[in-house]
């Protein structure tokens, strides 16, 4: 039996121990200008190996830097193996450096991206731009209008609060004065019935062609 456990052993320390580690790609992705590259996603893509399918999707974003981390499945199996960064629609190829650091639970290698071709901001960037000429447009158009109403007396007298009272004409004698007057000036100039005289303010004050007229009396 004790022959039994030693020949386990054996066979045991003969089978290769294959462990995974905590393995960091970082780095910066900059633009061929050497412009950082803000706040773009970042994303690993690959297949046809066991490393490619152990982090395929995963992702990141950068940094107002450019800077980005990305922690991957690697085991020592796996060095020279070759992955794929997208960012920004561009492929960099990440080849695995298994010795590029080494410690007894991290190991890190650095991988810095340039980007080539059009020099296009980030698409994060790029909308808050969009974003800030829109609230800027909007701005100067509503300022615009305001300095245009200013311009008026109108306008001076809203801006400090006061609105301009509407003034009307007396459907009996054609007198000139503020609405809100007429119903008092019915009363007590033309002595008419409380009643009929709001009747009477209310069919002059209704929209244009709706208005009163000593014709709707005798009707």
């Amino acid at each position: 039996m004790r022959s039994h456990f030693v020949l386990i052993g054996f066979v045991l320390l003969l089978v290769p121990v294959v462990s995974a580690e905590n393995y960091t790609v970082y780095g910066a992705v900059t633009t061929s200008r050497n412009t950082a590259v803000a706040y773009e996603p970042i994303q690993i893509q690959c297949s046809g190996s066991d490393v490619c399918d152990r982090n395929d999707g995963l992702q990141s974003m950068t940094d107002f830097s450019g800077g980005y981390r990305l922690t991957l499945d690697v085991e020592e199996s796996d060095a020279d193996s070759l992955l794929h960064i997208i960012v920004s629609g561009q492929a960099s190829i990440l080849t695995i450096d298994w010795n590029s650091s080494g410690g007894q639970e991290q190991r890190q290698q650095r991988h810095d991206i340039i980007l080539l071709g059009d020099e296009g901001t980030s698409s994060v960037i790029g909308g808050f731009a969009c974003g800030g000429c829109f609230l800027f447009f909007v701005f100067t158009f509503v300022m615009l209008k305001t300095f245009r109403r200013l311009l008026t007396n109108d306008g001076r007298n809203e801006f400090v609060g006061r609105r301009h009272m509407p003034i009307g004409d007396c459907p009996i004698c054609g007198q000139k004065m503020p609405r809100y007057l007429l119903v008092r000036h019915l009363i007590v100039d033309h002595e008419i019935d409380s009643f009929e005289a709001g009747d009477i303010v209310a069919k002059y004050i209704r929209p244009e062609g709706l208005g009163w007229s000593p014709e709707d009396e005798e009707s």
